[in-house]
């Protein structure tokens, strides 16, 4: 059984994808179609000292040597190589390829991906029995992540109020400006006002939210689900239940045991009920779709 899972960038997705490494009997494949190329010790999370890339080069390097290719550039589909490709609806042959080589294995095979948002349909056309989870975490939180990076560096610079609601940079941490962008033209005909910073990743969000929940529907159907970073944090024993249903068998022990004594609750929003969230969720138009997440849009 192959299971997918799809999160925008800093939404949680590696600490979902820790918790599964400790199954035992399980094939993962952490971000395929990223550059790979150096180490990345810890992921997106930290919780883990290991380099999640390291299997995917191995495999990677299979795979070309066995075409009689080396250069594995085509391979890493989307930023900072090439933000436009995370927009492009299809996969080329070589990279539909690539993805079956690495998913079409005996057992349970789970990759985590950040760039496929506007690709589910040709995911699910190579995958049609796949189950999908599509994995949300609160704009705000998300923002926060972005502006400020790992660890938080930077909130001494940008977080007063002033900066943080209003500045207007061309900031392109994990792609946010050249994805922003593209965002802006799939909206055009909403004529939305120029975005701050913050709005830009906003606007990430809800696109990224409204195009993997629409597609997700109409390709897997019961087969996909939503996660939300929060109700992970707060009960991982119960989602990673709803997460190993989709493969029809129960979280092994270890997988729960870890994710038990290694998954931390969300840290306090910044800036939480200051007004200016919600002309921000105004301004860009996100409003409903946030209150659908399930989140506060104020």
């Amino acid at each position: 059984m192959t299971l997918i899972l799809q999160g925008m960038r800093r939404s949680g997705t590696t600490i979902v994808y820790d918790a599964l490494a400790h199954d035992a009997a399980m094939t993962l494949w952490y971000e395929p179609l990223a550059a790979a190329v150096n180490a990345a010790v810890g992921g997106g999370s930290g919780a883990r000292e290991v380099d999640p890339f390291e299997g995917l080069r191995a495999a990677r390097a299979e795979f070309l040597a066995a075409r009689g290719l080396s250069d594995s550039a085509p391979l890493n589909f989307g930023g900072p190589r090439d933000a436009a490709l995370e927009f492009e609806r299809e996969f080329p042959p070589l990279v539909a390829e690539y993805l079956r080589f690495l998913l079409d294995r005996p057992g349970p095979v789970v990759a985590k991906f950040t760039r496929i948002y506007a690709k589910v349909p040709a995911v699910a056309a190579l995958f049609p029995q796949a189950g999908f989870v599509h994995l949300v975490r609160d704009p705000r939180a998300v923002v926060a992540s972005y502006l400020f990076g790992k660890g938080r560096q930077y909130e001494a610079r940008f977080g007063a109020p002033d900066v943080f609601f209003h500045a207007r940079t061309d900031r392109t941490a994990w792609s946010s400006h050249p994805i922003s962008e593209l965002v802006r033209r799939e909206y055009a005909h909403e004529s939305l006002p120029d975005p701050t910073d913050l709005e830009r990743i906003l606007l990430v969000w809800r696109f990224t939210y409204e195009r993997v929940k629409l597609d997700a529907a109409r390709s897997y159907g019961e087969r996909a689900i939503v996660m939300r970073h929060e109700d992970f944090c707060a009960d991982p024993a119960g989602e990673l239940a709803r997460l190993y249903a989709l493969l029809g068998c129960t979280a092994p022990a270890e997988v729960i045991t870890w994710a038990k004594a290694n998954v931390r609750p969300p840290g306090p929003l910044h800036a939480a009920g200051d007004p200016h969230w919600r002309k921000a969720f105004e301004r860009m138009q996100m409003v409903g779709l946030v209150e659908e997440a399930g989140y506060e849009a104020a």
